[in-house]
């Protein structure tokens, strides 16, 4: 696995970064390799969304009353399962 190494950190930016590390119960080098995948996944993401919505772009517009009927489905749903696990059935 490649090693990375970055020069002119802050001392106050290092503290910041080794107390949270600290708070976390983790090594600093494990904070940091987590912060990079973190920020790795992210750019992944946003390409993927990239390129979903360039492929979108040449299709038609949902309609605004089937996007809301599946927002409100949706709402639904997310009520109906917070309400299973406020209330949930006696066994």
């Amino acid at each position: 696995m490649p090693n990375v190494l970055i020069r002119d950190v802050s001392r106050d930016d290092l503290e910041e970064i080794r107390s949270a590390a600290i708070e976390r119960g983790t090594s600093l080098q494990t904070y940091l390799r987590d912060a990079v995948h973190a920020q790795a996944a992210y750019l992944r993401r946003q390409a993927a969304l990239r390129r979903t919505a360039e492929r979108l772009t040449s299709r038609p517009a949902v309609p605004d009353k089937a996007r809301r009927a599946v927002l409100d489905a949706i709402d639904d749903a997310h009520e109906e399962r917070a309400d299973q696990f406020i209330d949930p059935p006696a066994q």
